[in-house]
């Protein structure tokens, strides 16, 4: 999903979704999950309509006005069919300021559609406000019945350190970070070189790929892809991170954290498999920093088990490469790093193989709501799920496992 091209929905401008479902889905409760956007100013409701005789009125919400959100709709016992169902989503504004439906891109043959003459034709192209978009409305449905199996959750991708654009990628890292010997020591040059080698922008025009070099270039020059002040944050940070450190021959994952998913209190941090304690330790390198209980670095996962637990936060413990003084960022890591409130939900970013497969890469995350499918969250049974919609879930065991590299001919 990108931030600055989805589609809109309007008295001329319908959006349709078309899936196929299991034929276990008949007869059973279920949920539609929406990623939408209401204007700020908007007080015209989304129609929705399911299958053409189950129809729901989405109010706007005043706190939500300009942010991407997600929306669930329960759907009761016979709504839902084995085969084909379809979603159609329609608002009575005459113009395109009232809702905007996500979409994601690079689909062939999308099964949603687009109509602009009130729903008398539909097309699955040339989509979008500017009529340049292809792809898949931001729609998703859960159906709650034992006849559907949960999916099984997939490997983590690592970075191919064979591959000769990560070999390459060696060379942006200082010399006197290279000739450390002590991994430990290492990682937290790096994660201290890192913090300092742009200034965080969240809300800039342009984001910037999620390739170090050009992430370093574009803020060098405060300018990327035909536009001064490119976008480079927590995420820009992390990932640099995560690749920097793949290069230098450690095992590295991006992770995902949240207060919830609706909320902007979002972060993107690192996870580096230490040998010596034989276990996974969370950096932070958009705050240089790590966590601790009684000197003992953490997890994001354990981090997440404190967090729900209500026990004391853990303790940061910062390289001294964040310098900034903006009040958000200092606001941020006050109220929401500090107490651990951000940890209320982790997930593990599966694709870490950026440099070598650049096209594992997403768009725009972290400046949408989460909505990337293979995000794994981590869940306890005695925890709630942080969203139905997302397929994939994992416990302890999983996030704790030592990494399996993937190896591949470089």
């Amino acid at each position: 999903m990108m931030l600055h091209a989805n589609e809109e929905i309007s008295r001329w401008r319908s959006a349709r979704k078309v899936m196929r479902l299991p034929r276990a889905a008949a007869g059973a409760e279920g949920e539609i999950w929406l990623c939408v956007c209401c204007y700020p100013k908007n007080k015209m409701p989304l129609e929705l309509r399911v299958n053409g005789r189950h129809a729901v009125r989405i109010a706007p919400q005043p706190d939500q006005a300009g942010s991407w959100t997600w929306v669930n709709v329960a759907l009761r016992r016979g709504v839902l069919r084995g085969g084909v169902n379809e979603i159609v989503l329609c608002c009575d504004s005459p113009a395109m300021n009232a809702w905007m439906l996500g979409i994601e891109n690079g689909h062939r043959a999308p099964k949603s559609f687009l109509s602009v003459d009130r729903e008398k034709s539909w097309r699955n192209e040339r989509m979008g406000a500017c009529g340049t978009l292809r792809g898949e409305y931001l729609i998703r449905v859960r159906v709650d019945t034992d006849g559907l199996r949960e999916q099984r959750v997939p490997p983590i991708v690592y970075e191919n350190p064979r591959h000769p654009r990560v070999r390459e990628l060696r060379d942006l890292v200082p010399k006197d970070i290279r000739a450390i010997r002590e991994p430990w020591r290492q990682v937290l040059a790096l994660r201290n070189w890192v913090a300092r080698a742009w200034t965080y922008e969240a809300f800039g025009r342009n984001y910037a790929p999620w390739d170090p070099w050009t992430v370093l270039a574009w803020k060098r020059d405060e300018w990327g892809h035909g536009r001064d002040q490119p976008i480079a944050m927590c995420v820009h940070y992390g990932m640099v991170f995560c690749s920097l450190a793949s290069a230098l021959g450690h095992t590295s994952r991006g992770v995902a954290i949240t207060q919830n998913i609706n909320s902007p209190h979002g972060h993107f941090m690192t996870e580096i498999w230490d040998r010596e304690r034989a276990k996974w330790i969370a950096h932070d390198a958009n705050f240089d920093a790590h966590y601790e209980i009684d000197g003992s670095p953490l997890s994001a996962r354990e981090l997440a088990d404190v967090t729900r637990s209500r026990r004391r936060p853990a303790s940061i413990r910062f390289g001294g490469g964040f310098t900034s003084d903006s009040p958000r960022l200092n606001t941020f890591l006050n109220d929401k790093l500090r107490t651990g409130k951000v940890f209320a939900e982790v997930a593990l970013w599966r694709r870490n193989d950026v440099i070598s497969d650049p096209a594992a890469a997403p768009p725009s995350h972290g400046s949408v709501v989460y909505c990337e499918t293979d995000l794994i969250w981590y869940s306890r049974q005695e925890c709630p799920v942080i969203a139905p919609m997302f397929p994939y879930r994992a416990d302890a065991d999983y996030f704790n496992a030592p990494p399996t590299i993937a190896r591949r001919r470089a």
